[in-house]
């Protein structure tokens, strides 16, 4: 069922670069207090600018639920109590019913699985100096600017390439063992971003965090007789 936590089957460390075509926002949330030099500025941990790693797992999660509904497969909502009930299943009598889980939460969790997907924080392989750009707040109600009401945000130029780090546990990558779906699912998902590029952050309706996966190298190990073995490397 998924839940194999308790014991260490393989480890796949995905690691390499992408590069935002158009600039990027992955923001902080408004700034608070006086003198704060924009409104809504870039993530950072301490100095250093970073796409958090949540943010790119949500951005595959996405994705990844996208093209199983292209496929006509049904994806199921966290908050989806009939499909709950559709999917617990008994394995001992003495036992609570568990729960079967999708795809989607086989790979990435939800709140009764833990993740198999590990997406570390992205950092920038040189020194992005970010640019501010001042815009205008819009009334909802009336469809129109507001008068005298404007903003300013932070955003990094394009060209940046972010170092990407990924670990996949007890996933059968790059190539499937025992029908497992889920490397499917995964080698489709980085193909993705390297042939037609996802988008991160924030103003994405305007074009902004277009990326594009430039470079993609795995490396699989895996445990036997208590010890952890390197079992291949390659490109993706």
């Amino acid at each position: 069922m998924f839940d194999d936590f308790d014991r260490l089957q393989s480890v796949t460390d995905i690691q390499g670069f992408f590069v935002n075509i158009t600039p990027i926002r992955v923001g902080a949330g408004r700034e608070s207090g006086l003198g704060a030099a924009t409104d809504i500025s870039v993530y950072r941990v301490g100095d250093r600018i970073v796409i958090p790693g949540s943010s790119i797992k949500g951005m595959l999660r996405a994705l990844a639920e996208s093209i199983l509904r292209g496929k006509g497969e049904d994806v199921h909502s966290p908050w989806d109590l009939n499909f709950i009930e559709k999917n617990e299943v008994v394995i001992d009598e003495n036992k609570a019913k568990t729960l079967k889980p999708c795809k989607i939460c086989a790979i990435f969790g939800n709140t009764e699985l833990a993740s198999h997907v590990t997406v570390f924080d992205a950092t920038p392989a040189e020194n992005p100096k970010p640019f501010t750009k001042t815009g205008i707040s819009i009334d909802r109600d009336f469809a129109a600017a507001r008068t005298g009401i404007l903003y300013t945000e932070e955003l990094v130029p394009p060209d940046v390439r972010w170092k990407l780090h990924i670990r996949l546990t007890n996933i059968p990558f790059p190539r499937p063992e025992n029908n497992d779906e889920r490397t499917q699912i995964l080698r489709e998902l980085l193909d993705t971003w390297k042939t037609l590029g996802l988008q991160l952050g924030s103003r994405k309706s305007v074009g902004a965090g277009l990326t594009r996966l430039v470079e993609c190298h795995w490396k699989r190990y895996a445990v036997r007789d208590g010890q952890v073995v390197e079992e291949g490397e390659g490109e993706i």
